[in-house]
C-alpha cells in the first residue's frame, strides 16, 4: 500500500468513526496546566487533566484537601487553558477545530464531588479555593458505586465538567452490598473491585474525550497477613494500572499559629507513578485550615532554587532587581521573611507575578530525572521499619508473604466465584 493509500485510508476511518487517530504534536501532554501551589506543578510536572489520578494515604493526611484545592484550581484556569487549546487549532489553520472547542468546553468550570464519606464541607472547601456556588460546583451523595458514575456519564460528556472527585473508593458500596445482608457472602470485596475496574475503563476514555480528570482518594489499612501490619490499599489494583499519577499522602508535622493553637499541617507529597512527567518526587507542603497552601512562600524556595534570587551567608538574600528604584539600596535583604515581605507588599506584586511566570515556565520544562531521586518504595520501607523498630529486610520479606497471600486470596476468588456474578455497571 502506498503512503498515498495509506492517507485516504486513514480520512475514512476518521470520518466514520470521527475518533482514534490524532497527530503526532496533538498528543495528550499537551494538555498540561501549572497551579499557584509551585510545589504540586512540580510533583506533577504540571498537571494533565485528561487523566485519572490517585491520592491515597492514611487518614487525616490531606488527601481530599490536597484534590479540593487542585479542583478550584481548575475553575479557575479551565478557561483560559481552552482558550489556549483553540488558538492552537487556528495556528495549525484548523479553524473548525477551534470553533469545536471553544463551543464543546464554553463552560468548562464546573466540579462535581462524589461524596461516599459523607464529609464535604463546604466552608472548608472555599477556604481552599473551591467554588461552591450552583453555576460551579455539583455534590453526589449517590447510594452505590454504580449509581454515582451513571449519574455522572452525561454531565462529563456536556463538556462543562472541569474535573471529578471521587471520594473515596474504599467508601464506596455497589449494588451488590445494599441489596446483601451484613455477612450473607464473602465474596463482594472481589465484585467491588471488579466494578471499580470497570468504572475506570469507562472513565478513562471520559477524561481523554472530555478534557475532565478523574481524582480518586483511595485509603490505607493494616494488612492482616503479616506481624509488620504493612499499609496496602483498598479498592484492588485497577486504581493502580489505570491512574496517570499516584502519590502517597502522609502528615509529619502539625503548625501551630502565634498563639500555639492548631493552625495547620505539613505534609508530605510522595510520588510514586508519573505517566506525565517525572516519577520519584517529593514535596513538602504547608496546608492551613482557613487559607490552603502557602503558595507565596512555595515560589519564595523555588526562586531561590532556580537563582532568581541570590541566598548567600548569614540568610542575606539579593537580587539585581533590588535597587533603590525598589527600596533596597544595597540589593540585599536579611531573612527570607523580610524578602518575602518585601515580594508580598502591593508596591512589588506586579515584579513578583513576572517572577511567578519563570518559576512556572521552568517547572513546567524541568521534566528530568533528578539528581537526587530515590526509589520512594524503598524510602517507604525504610521509614516504617524504623517505626516498627526491626531492620529492612526483615520487612521487605513480610512484604513479600503479604503479597503472595493476597494474590492467593484472588486466586481462590477467581476459582470459587460463588452463585452471584460480578455487577453490571451498565455505563
Amino acid at each position: 500500500m502506498s503512503l498515498k493509500s495509506l492517507r485516504a485510508v486513514t480520512a475514512k476511518a476518521v470520518k466514520d468513526y470521527n475518533h482514534g487517530i490524532v497527530k503526532a504534536n496533538a498528543n495528550t501532554l499537551k494538555h498540561k496546566i501549572a497551579f499557584d501551589s509551585p510545589q504540586l506543578t512540580y510533583m506533577f510536572g504540571g498537571f494533565s487533566y485528561d487523566r485519572i489520578h490517585q491520592a491515597f494515604g492514611p487518614e487525616s493526611s490531606g488527601k481530599s484537601s490536597i484534590y479540593t484545592y487542585i479542583a478550584g484550581q481548575l475553575q479557575k484556569k479551565m478557561p483560559e487553558e481552552i482558550e489556549r487549546l483553540a488558538k492552537a487549532a487556528e495556528d495549525e489553520g484548523d479553524k473548525e477545530k477551534a470553533t469545536k472547542i471553544r463551543t464543546d468546553f464554553a463552560d468548562k468550570q464546573v466540579v462535581i464531588y462524589l461524596d461516599y464519606e459523607r464529609t464535604f464541607d463546604p466552608d472548608y472547601a472555599e477556604a481552599l479555593g473551591l467554588n461552591c456556588d450552583e453555576d460551579h460546583f455539583i455534590l453526589i451523595q449517590a447510594d452505590s458505586l454504580e449509581d454515582g458514575f451513571n449519574m455522572i456519564d452525561p454531565m462529563v460528556k456536556s463538556g462543562s465538567i472541569c474535573c471529578v472527585i471521587f471520594d473515596s473508593d474504599a467508601a464506596a458500596p455497589t449494588n451488590l452490598d445494599n441489596e446483601s445482608e451484613v455477612g450473607s457472602t464473602g465474596f463482594n470485596g472481589a465484585k467491588g473491585a471488579n466494578t471499580l475496574k470497570e468504572v475506570y475503563k469507562h472513565f478513562n476514555i471520559l477524561a481523554s474525550n472530555y478534557l475532565t480528570p478523574l481524582l480518586v482518594v483511595s485509603q490505607e489499612r493494616a494488612n492482616m497477613n503479616v506481624m509488620s501490619h504493612l499499609p496496602s490499599q483498598t479498592g484492588g489494583t485497577a486504581i493502580k494500572f489505570f491512574s496517570s499519577t499516584r502519590n502517597r499522602i502522609t502528615k509529619i508535622d502539625e503548625l501551630k499559629d502565634a498563639n500555639g493553637n492548631d493552625a495547620g499541617i505539613q505534609i508530605r507529597v510522595r510520588n510514586y507513578k508519573n505517566k506525565t512527567g517525572t516519577p520519584w518526587r517529593d514535596a513538602i507542603m504547608n496546608l492551613y485550615f482557613d487559607r490552603g497552601f502557602d503558595s507565596d512562600a512555595e515560589y519564595f524556595d523555588f526562586l531561590s532554587e532556580f537563582g532568581l534570587i541570590t541566598k548567600g551567608n548569614g540568610g542575606v538574600y539579593s537580587a539585581d532587581f533590588w535597587n533603590e528604584s525598589t527600596g533596597v539600596p544595597t540589593g540585599k535583604i536579611r531573612g527570607a521573611a523580610n524578602a518575602l515581605a518585601w515580594f508580598q507588599d502591593p508596591a512589588h506584586r506586579d515584579i513578583y507575578e513576572q517572577l511567578k511566570v519563570k518559576v512556572n515556565e521552568k517547572l513546567m520544562s524541568k521534566n528530568e530525572l533528578d539528581a537526587d531521586t530515590v526509589d520512594p518504595e524503598k524510602n517507604e520501607i525504610a521509614e516504617i521499619a524504623k517505626e516498627k523498630n526491626m531492620s529492612a529486610e526483615k520487612l521487605a520479606e513480610e512484604a513479600l508473604k503479604a503479597a503472595n497471600a493476597e494474590k492467593a486470596l484472588e486466586q481462590e476468588v477467581i476459582e470459587n466465584p460463588g452463585e452471584e456474578t460480578p455487577p453490571d455497571l451498565g455505563l
